[in-house]
């Protein structure tokens, strides 16, 4: 079939010669006859026999839309097929660089995770902190045990600052201050299980801050990466979204990661007990708890800057 019969197919099909699934076999037909007219030599079978299954599926449609005061049908159709060529390449194009992406984050995953692996220092693991004391003795009896101790300055101080670190202490620095201090290490241990206590819904953000940092840090190197690997490879202009995209996720989870930092660098995210927690073990008021707290500060303060100045 040449040009001339595929524009009488149309001829045949408005005078009801031939029926539109004629019709469609027929544009078929010369296209599988005349592949290079359409470039589709190119390509292998499975390409072209999708594109020949796409203008089935869209037949109905390539009929109905055709006027004949626009120009020949054999124009008409060599535009349709060639829309339908160019979508199966992006398509194509597309789906190769999603499998190319998969890859690469099966590959970043499996870095991560081994470099995750290699940093791990079994010698520093977290000392482990104060068990769990099974009974509890009441708040009154611990104040009066303080009281008949008749503590000084410096020991008040020392207690203090000890419980507002309950949940970091070990067992051997509780030692330290319960002889230094003269303080019943039962008692004292009492003390800091009523401060840990308290910090279970803070422990609770804690531990999905630090889920939400981890999050953001494999994110933003993952994203960097997989830019770095698109600049190396000039990335095809058809591919600048997606490029774009990348780029915002990796300032996005780059901006959460540094923030997430920040927060833990300046304290926000410790876990640490009220000052009403102190002052009730204590069997003080908060502004004293408050006072003990600035004193130790400006006294850090002041040997910093005395070594400082040394």
């Amino acid at each position: 079939m040449e040009k001339i019969g595929l524009n009488e197919l149309s001829d045949q099909l408005r005078s009801g010669q031939i029926s539109e699934k004629q019709m469609i076999e027929g544009i078929c037909s010369f296209v599988i006859k005349n592949y290079p007219i359409y470039g589709l030599q190119k390509y292998d079978e499975d390409f072209r026999q999708d594109v020949l299954l796409c203008l089935v599926e869209k037949g109905h449609r390539l009929l109905n839309q055709f006027n004949p005061a626009f120009g020949d049908f054999f124009t008409y159709t060599y535009c349709f097929i060639c829309t339908i060529i160019n979508t199966k390449i992006k398509q194509q194009m597309v789906q190769s660089m999603k499998e190319k992406i998969n890859f690469e984050e099966c590959l970043l995953s499996f870095d991560e995770k081994e470099e995750k692996y290699h940093r791990i220092d079994f010698e520093n693991f977290e000392v482990p902190k104060v068990p769990y004391a099974a009974s509890r003795i009441p708040s009154e009896e611990i104040q009066d045990a303080l009281k008949s101790l008749t503590l000084k300055h410096e020991n008040k101080k020392l207690i203090v600052l000890a419980l507002k670190s309950s949940y970091y202490l070990t067992d051997e620095q509780i030692h330290r201050i319960c002889k230094i201090s003269g303080i019943k290490k039962d008692f004292f241990y009492n003390m800091i299980q009523q401060c840990k206590d308290s910090l279970d819904l803070k422990s609770s953000r804690r531990e999905k801050a630090q889920e939400r940092r981890n999050f953001a840090y494999y994110h933003h190197k993952r994203y960097k990466k997989i830019i770095q690997k698109l600049d190396t490879e000039i990335a095809p202009e058809k591919l600048k979204k997606m490029k774009e995209h990348y780029i915002y996720m990796e300032k996005k989870h780059r901006h959460n990661w540094n923030r997430m930092n920040s927060a833990f660098e300046k304290g926000h995210i410790y876990l640490r007990p009220t000052n009403k927690t102190v002052a009730n073990l204590m069997g003080i008021c908060e502004r004293q708890v408050n006072y003990y707290i600035n004193c130790a500060r400006k006294e850090y303060e002041k040997e910093k800057k005395k070594e400082e100045n040394d």
